[in-house]
């Protein structure tokens, strides 16, 4: 369920005082205003997450509090996640700007804002120098660079990152439509999510590069693919965090206007050699085969 920052700030107080202990009792006007925090208590023990322990007010954490602090811990240390979090709060809070007729100084400016916190925790700033990073190659975000420094000054949505903001779509399947033509296959594991494994027949491109379009669709596809099965291969989060990282290049090196062979060839190399700690799983091997084949088309 949805929390509020004040909400998270006293249920992880609990938590933590407590030791996810469900009988000790934590002493929460210690430390918090009562006046502040006291609506955000309030709620937390309407949905169930804290108890009142004594007429002196303190508190002990339910079952259910436990668990929502263990699943918010977990989705804070998924990489992929966080990143297209990120990247949708980044256009998201520009488009605001846009709407207002207002433009940032710099994209750090996006660290003040109130869209800069993710399950209750803000980005740490390299996280979202790697975010403007991707949004500007990716044709979404412009503005001007200086010298070394990671961010952008005057920074601005351009056209194509309207429509990604105005669609309310994150922003890998704004840049990656899933095809609507062609046989689809939605294969599951146990234990993961459903993966659709399919053709690319929906791709569009156009560059001036001299590769085939059918060639740079199946590379997109790959890396879609690739991508969408990330929660289902039971890698390590820093491989999760290669694979995602990897897959979003490839995608936007695919469809970019003008994408380079040896590069392509570089990117799809790496995310395959990326996924390859999963290819002893089922969807793990459907991917890698997917990945093979992408990597004899372009090296053709």
């Amino acid at each position: 369920m949805p929390l509020t920052a004040d909400e998270l700030t006293v249920l992880e107080y609990i938590y933590d005082q407590g030791e996810g202990d469900l009988d000790k009792p934590v002493d929460v006007w210690s430390r918090f205003d009562r006046h502040g925090l006291m609506p955000a208590v309030r709620r937390l023990q309407a949905a169930g997450l804290i108890k009142l322990y004594s007429l002196a007010d303190d508190y002990t954490i339910s079952p259910f509090g436990i668990s929502q602090v263990s699943e918010m811990r977990i989705e804070r240390r998924n990489g992929p996640a966080r990143a297209a979090a990120l990247r949708k709060s980044l256009v998201l809070w520009l488009y605001e700007c846009y709407v207002d007729g207002e433009t940032p100084t710099s994209t750090a400016e996006f660290h003040q804002s109130d869209r800069s916190l993710f399950v209750g925790q803000p980005f740490k700033a390299r996280e979202i120098e790697l975010a403007v990073s991707h949004l500007y190659s990716v044709g979404l975000l412009q503005g001007l660079q200086a010298g070394q420094i990671n961010h952008l000054t005057n920074p601005s949505l351009t056209e194509r990152g309207i429509e990604c903001a105005e669609s309310e779509k994150p922003v890998s399947e704004f840049l990656n439509p899933p095809a609507s033509n062609g046989p689809t296959f939605n294969v599951r594991v146990d234990g993961s999510q459903n993966v659709a494994i399919g053709t690319q027949s929906d791709f569009t491109q156009n560059n001036n590069s001299g590769i085939d379009p059918a060639v740079l669709a199946q590379l997109a596809h790959f890396a879609n693919v690739a991508r969408q099965g990330i929660p289902s291969y039971g890698l390590e989060e820093e491989q999760q965090v290669e694979v995602a990282r990897t897959s979003a290049e490839l995608e936007a090196e695919a469809g970019g206007a003008d994408p380079d062979r040896s590069r392509l060839r570089r990117l799809t190399d790496r995310l395959l050699v990326a996924i390859a700690p999963a290819a002893g799983t089922a969807l793990g091997g459907m991917v890698t085969a997917i990945g093979e084949q992408a990597v004899q088309a372009i090296a053709g």
